[in-house]
């Protein structure tokens, strides 16, 4: 292809850019003017129909109150009865002359007209339309358009009473060429009448002659182009049409016509400035720029130069060229500038886009191209997943602040090690060592990982969890590393391995995971009817008597059929949403409560709480609130915390649950012995209660371990001005034991399993008074 000389290119470029703006310049005004002219176009046919609309409801309200004078005129009233034909007719052609009426006319109840002025009915013949006078008659009065020999009026026709109708009184205006005449004078447009016979045309009028009349129909609803506008004119009209009247069988329409030419010819006329003003811009145009052209084109090919440098990346090389002109310098010097700031910003997006904004690792679509490029390689090597154990609570706790703080302070120590690092999602970070670890490497980095966070006035504690991916034998793409992260550190958080390999076993269970999320979550919205709860009772050891019973969940779905409470409600916890399972089980459970009191068997219903329970402050208003909708006292329900979940973060956990304790609620340490349970810990918890592992309680008959275990944790408890309770009680030798001992409360299969609350009390019935001991 041929090189242009810039020259001729930039002569070209001027006249073409003129030409162009000259020609949208034409198009947007011509566009705008169409619209407007249309909209100019549509309101005034609108405007002739609300007008005609409103000439003929005037006329109408005319013949109704000039009607309803006449036949309310108790002379009027006493000629019909008495058939004064003189009478009549004196009084039909005084009272139309006064309100010029063109039609004034009597018609008998059987149809037949009495009179007629002018004599457009002839009397005694049928009236032409019978079928109206039910309505008439019904209604008192109507109002219609009616076909008379060969002429269309505007009728009203009222019933003439004394009391009751004896005749119709019928009074008209000619809807003819007058008229239409003054409508066109008003609305200045043109206006065409016509009356249909089903397909015949029965009637027209038109205040256009025949031949501009068919074209003005044949145009209704139409839109002229610019062509038809301009050129061809061959559309004189534009027409809107609707139906006046459809009745006696009759359809009367009304058109209306603007001309559009007449409507158009301003806008004719702009075009025809805008043409002459655009042909003089362009020719103005080529002659600037064929001046000019020659001056500008040796700096721009300096300029061009330097551009084909900058695009292609090279921002080394200064800018060095004369310049005739003060605007060509200062283009050079903008030039420069912008090469400065284009490498500058180059390097920035770069960055960014390599970057995550918080933390500054590498982001997932960085080290995805990374992964791509080491499984191309065929190198083994290993991805190494990290996550802060618990990050949603320190979140929730510390605020995201903190949150952030921790996660930025956890990146910046993982730069420390060899390798690859890079943020994942929203906590979790991927590190690919330079080479393979070993355990101990691990372990280490662990610890070194987990040192406190130093967040200003306090410390905050950090877990991590690691899970390791071996590739290409556990995943041999970018996206199998990002899945196998995912299903390896969501087993390391449930399971609490916080250095956990990955195998195929974990996916099976990760696939579950997510099911019992999924169904969990949909039960609780739209089929909550699949949760149920069981009561397990405590004897009272000291009353001999059950006294109180604890709450247990049961969950049968109908995809994942009977699920454990140990699965989901630890994935419930791991996926925040604890807190609705809660609310339901509280819900339930004060529900049953109110029906074991109502019963007859008021039961303290002990209700298992997670640490992210008693950390909701809503909770506690909520409770209060149902056990007085319900008019349980407080002691009607007790809850139960597991001791391990406390410890987490202690101080917090103490202020919330003396709340509950202020409240008068009895709080429980849930399987008491098997956490972090000390004697200072034990000081400091606001609890009543100590509920004893079943582990240490189901041979204690046989295990003299475990009976030193337990008498140890009633003497402790008891030091402690503290209950105890002892699960798993699964004979009568134990029973008596833990009696012997000064155990308050016993619960376990010996004395009864967990039962829904109907047969509960049915159970509760059967063994009030039975000797358990």
């Amino acid at each position: 292809m041929a090189k242009k000389s810039l020259n001729r290119s930039i002569f070209r470029l001027v006249v073409g850019l003129i030409a162009l703006t000259s020609i949208t310049l034409f198009l947007n005004v011509w566009v705008a003017t169409i619209d407007q002219t249309k909209t100019r176009l549509d309101n005034g046919l609108q405007i002739g129909q609300n007008v005609l609309e409103r000439v003929l409801k005037s006329k109408e309200e005319l013949l109704f109150n000039s009607a309803h004078v006449l036949t309310a005129d108790f002379g009027f009233k006493k000629a019909v009865a008495s058939k004064d034909k003189g009478t009549i007719d004196s009084a039909l052609t005084n009272h139309g002359s006064r309100i010029n009426a063109d039609l004034m006319a009597l018609v008998s109840l059987e149809g037949k007209t009495i009179t007629s002025a002018p004599e457009v009915l002839t009397p005694a013949q049928g009236f032409p339309y019978n079928s109206i006078f039910k309505r008439v008659l019904n209604e008192g009065g109507v109002s219609v358009l009616m076909m008379l020999n060969g002429q269309l009026y505007q009728v009203i026709m009222l019933t003439v009473d004394a009391p009751r109708p004896i005749a119709i009184a019928l009074i008209g205006f000619k809807l003819d060429m007058k008229l239409i005449q003054e409508l066109t004078e008003i609305t200045k447009l043109n206006t065409t009448l016509q009356v249909f016979e089903g397909e015949h045309q029965a009637y027209n009028i038109s205040t256009l002659t025949a031949p501009l009349m068919e074209k003005a129909l044949s145009q209704v609803e139409a839109h002229p182009s610019w062509l038809s506008i301009t050129v061809t004119k061959d559309i004189p009209y534009i027409s809107r049409q609707f139906v006046l009247a459809d009745e006696l069988g009759h359809k009367t329409v009304l058109t209306l016509s603007e001309d559009v030419q007449k409507l158009f010819a301003d806008f004719v006329d702009l075009q025809t400035s805008l043409l002459v003003t655009g042909t003089l811009a362009v020719l103005l145009a080529s002659f600037l720029g064929a001046l000019f052209s020659n001056r500008i084109a040796k700096p721009l090919s300096s300029l061009v130069t330097k551009a084909k440098e900058i695009a292609v990346g090279n921002y080394s090389n200064a800018l060095d060229m004369p310049c005739s002109t003060e605007e060509v310098s200062q283009l050079s010097d903008a030039f420069t500038s912008m090469q400065n700031n284009i490498q500058s910003r180059e390097e920035k997006i770069i960055f960014q886009a390599r970057h995550d904004t918080l933390t500054s690792l590498y982001n997932r679509q960085y080290v995805e191209t990374f992964l791509d490029e080491k499984f191309k390689n065929k190198t083994p090597f290993v991805a190494i997943g990290i996550n802060i154990f618990g990050f949603r609570g320190i979140n929730d706790i510390f605020g995201y602040h903190n949150g952030d703080t921790c996660l930025k302070e956890l990146a910046n120590r993982l730069t420390q090690f060899d390798g690859i690092a890079a943020r994942v999602t929203g906590g979790e970070l991927l590190w690919l060592p330079d080479d393979i670890p070993d355990q101990s490497f691990i372990e280490k980095m662990k610890s070194e990982l987990e040192q406190k966070v130093d967040a200003g006035h306090f410390n905050i504690d950090l877990k991590v969890a690691i899970g390791m991916i071996t590739c290409p034998k556990d995943a041999s793409s970018s996206e199998d590393v990002f899945k196998s992260m995912n299903i390896v550190l969501d087993e390391a958080q449930i399971t609490r391995q916080f250095i956990l390999p990955f195998h195929p076993e974990l996916e099976a269970r990760y696939s579950r995971r997510l099911s019992i999320i999924t169904e969990l979550k949909n039960t609780l919205k739209h089929a909550p009817e699949e949760l149920s709860l069981n009561y397990q009772p405590k004897l009272n050891l000291v009353a001999g008597k059950v006294t109180h019973v604890e709450a247990l969940i049961r969950w049968t779905n109908k995809q994942l059929g009977f699920v454990s409470p140990e699965d989901f409600i630890a994935i419930a916890e791991q996926a925040g949403f604890i807190h609705q399972v809660t609310e339901w089980v509280i819900n339930q459970a004060i529900s049953d409560a109110a029906k074991f009191h109502h019963a007859g068997f008021p039961q303290s219903v002990a209700i298992n709480l997670s640490a992210k329970d008693i950390m909701n402050a809503s909770l506690l208003p909520h409770i209060l609130k149902l056990l007085e909708h319900h008019k349980l006292p407080i002691h009607s329900v007790s809850f139960e915390l597991t001791e391990g979940d406390l410890v987490k973060d202690h101080a917090t956990a103490i202020s919330h649950m003396q709340a509950y304790q202020d409240a008068g609620f009895e709080l429980a340490i849930d399987d008491f012995g098997t956490g972090y349970s000390s004697m200072a810990y034990l000081q400091n918890l606001p609890v009543n209660t100590l509920k004893v592992d079943k582990s240490f309680v189901l041979k204690l008959n046989e295990q003299e371990g475990d009976r030193k275990i337990v008498q140890t944790v009633i003497s402790l408890a008891h030091s402690f001005d503290m209950n105890v309770v002892a699960e798993g009680v699964e004979n009568l030798e134990s029973l008596q034991l833990l009696a012997k001992w000064g155990c308050e409360l016993a619960q376990g299969y010996y004395i009864c399993k967990p039962a829904k609350a109907d047969d509960l009390l049915v159970w509760l019935a059967e063994n009030q008074d039975k000797e358990w001991l």
